[in-house]
C-alpha cells in the first residue's frame, strides 16, 4: 500500500507515533510536527541526498555542481557512463559511488519505478 507523503500523512504519522513512544509523544508536543521538506522528485534528488549523507551540506552541494557539470542531462544513463575515477573526484565516496551505480540501474531495468 502507497500512502502519499504530505503534511496530514505526516501528522498522522506522527501522532501515531506519539501513542506508542513517551519520548517521541513529549517531543512532538514540545516542538510539533519535523517539517516537510519538499524536494522535485527524481533520480537527480536522489542522487543529491546520497551525496548529502555524511558531510555537511555545503560539500554536497559542491559536489552536485560538480556532477551537473560533468553529466547533462543527469540521468541514470548519463551517470553510469562515468568511471568510478571521475565520480571519485567529483567528490564520490566508493560506497556513494555504489549507491549511485544501484540507483541507476534499477531504474534503468524497472526495479525501482520514480513514477
Amino acid at each position: 500500500m502507497n500512502i502519499p507523503l504530505n503534511r496530514l500523512t505526516l501528522l498522522k504519522g506522527v501522532q501515531e507515533l506519539a501513542k506508542r513512544d513517551a519520548d517521541l509523544a513529549r517531543i512532538a508536543t514540545t516542538y510539533g510536527p519535523p517539517p516537510l521538506w519538499e524536494r522535485e522528485p527524481g533520480f537527480h534528488t536522489l542522487i543529491h541526498i546520497i551525496l548529502e549523507q555524511q558531510v555537511s551540506l555545503a560539500s554536497a552541494k559542491a559536489a552536485y555542481k560538480r556532477l551537473e557539470k560533468a553529466v547533462d542531462p543527469l540521468e541514470p544513463k548519463n551517470f553510469l557512463l562515468l568511471t568510478d575515477e571521475a565520480l571519485k573526484q567529483i567528490g564520490f565516496s566508493r560506497q556513494k559511488t555504489r549507491y549511485g551505480r544501484e540507483l541507476a540501474n534499477a531504474i534503468i531495468d524497472g526495479s525501482l519505478d520514480l513514477s
